[in-house]
């Protein structure tokens, strides 16, 4: 099964908590099946909590490779690196914080291997804020390609942090777009559907993902992030993912999730299921 090679593109910064991206890297360095590497992208100096976490895996894990960067330079910047190093067929996507189904990169190789046609391939995540069992939500996305291509128009299609893709076809694609948004994902799963690269997600909860308060908090609101959020809405309306109907409805929900009493955004996120 292990000749589907798997590069693991996970990027850490100094507001990481350290536990957190300890029991992140034990999830991925446990696999039943395990990564040909495991890219750890230093997006700027994480300190020396992060850092000692950091050199106790790759004491543990041989497969581990550091990419530093010397400065601070945002999530889309760090992955883009990490792309750029990728040695397998496929990049994993991994967050610092969140926490793979030991068996997550086992059954997305199962599927790829039945699917030969797909370039990227995610799955449901449960939701949590203090630990996996107590699960606070489950975010679903449809299966099929034909299925996500309608339900992109609407919202984002893909669980980011469940992704594989291609690393030949992210590269022609052009990688991450930085819009200055915490994501900047959502940009690039319209290029793969609008390109008619076939997509799929896996109808199982795959990665246990992380979404207290901190999710909620200032990193994710005010008018620059809102005004980062409508760069990238006018991208997909250019790409001709939606029409300008669609591109109006992206925009007044986003302008109210992001500018409404902070009190308020949990409950508005849970009954939308916006994803960013």
């Amino acid at each position: 099964m292990a000749d589907v090679s798997i590069s693991v593109v996970m990027p850490v910064y100094k507001g990481d908590v350290a536990a957190h991206f300890d029991v992140a890297l034990q999830s991925v360095c446990e696999q039943t099946v395990s990564p040909l590497e495991i890219l750890i992208v230093q997006d700027g100096p994480i300190g020396e909590e992060l850092g000692k976490v950091l050199q106790k895996w790759c004491v543990k894990n041989e497969h581990i490779k550091p990419i530093v960067l010397e400065k601070n330079q945002g999530l889309s910047v760090a992955l883009n690196a990490g792309i750029d190093a990728a040695k397998g067929e496929w990049i994993a996507r991994m967050d610092a914080d969140d926490i793979c189904k030991p068996y997550r990169f086992e059954k997305q190789v199962e599927y790829i291997k039945a699917h030969p046609e797909l370039s990227i391939l995610g799955s449901w995540i449960d939701e949590f804020s203090e630990t996996p069992e107590q699960v606070t939500g489950t975010r679903r996305v449809p299966e099929t390609h034909k299925e996500l291509r309608s339900y992109a128009q609407w919202r984002c299609p893909f669980n980011h942090m469940t992704v594989m893709y291609k690393t030949a076809v992210v590269r022609k694609l052009g990688k991450y777009q930085n819009f200055g948004a915490v994501g900047d994902d959502y940009e690039l799963w319209a290029r793969f559907l609008v390109n008619d690269y076939k997509s799929a997600n896996i109808q199982e909860n795959l990665v246990d993902a992380r979404a207290g308060d901190a999710f909620f908090g200032k990193r994710r609101r005010g008018l620059n992030y809102l005004k980062n959020e409508v760069k990238e809405v006018n991208a997909l309306y250019k790409l001709g993912l939606f029409n300008r109907g669609i591109w109006l409805f992206h925009v007044s929900v986003k302008t109210v999730v992001r500018l409404v009493p902070s009190f308020l955004v949990k409950p508005i996120y849970k009954l939308i299921r916006i994803s960013s």
